[in-house]
């Protein structure tokens, strides 16, 4: 397959997952939807490109860093966006194994994010509200696991005909 195709689908997925970061900084109140959303573009990239799509994320978490004015916007992003891939990975461990594993990235995950928020953006929070918090986290990334394996086999079995990407890869 030509490097071109590659390179040009990362470039087309980072630069669509910019720009719904940007405007979710914009609409403050959609910040972690904008988030998701980058999630299953990142998802996309992963079904197509496999381990490569890993470009995908960085390039977006960079820029996003650099651009959005919004930094917390851009740590969520590299906290929930590098799931998809890694969730690739757990899913292939044994059942005992993958639940406990997806468990502790989903706490520490939602630690870092709550304690980031609360202390380095917004201090001055109480301490109920960080448990609270993330508790809440918790249960947004298991309902994101669940929605991430929906989206994979939607995307798999309709959405890539559709949106006509497994022609795009097809070797002429």
């Amino acid at each position: 397959m030509k490097k071109t195709r590659y390179i040009t689908f990362c470039a087309l997925m980072s630069a669509l997952s910019v720009v719904i970061l940007l405007l979710g900084s914009l609409l403050e109140i959609l910040d972690l939807t904008a988030v998701m959303i980058t999630a299953l573009i990142v998802v996309i990239a992963r079904e197509e490109l496999g381990l490569k799509s890993v470009a995908v994320f960085v390039v977006t978490a960079v820029i996003s860093l650099f651009i959005i004015p919004n930094k917390l916007l851009g740590i969520e992003y590299a906290v929930i966006s590098i799931y998809p891939i890694l969730a690739h990975y757990f899913n292939k461990l044994a059942k005992p194994i993958q639940l406990p594993v997806k468990g502790a990235y989903f706490v520490i995950a939602s630690v870092v994010i709550v304690l980031l928020t609360n202390y380095v953006f917004m201090p001055g929070s109480p301490l109920y509200m960080d448990i609270v918090l993330s508790i809440g986290g918790v249960v947004l990334f298991v309902l994101f696991d669940i929605l991430l394996f929906k989206f994979i086999m939607l995307y798999r079995f309709k959405l890539r005909h559709q949106l006509r990407l497994d022609r795009f890869f097809i070797e002429k």
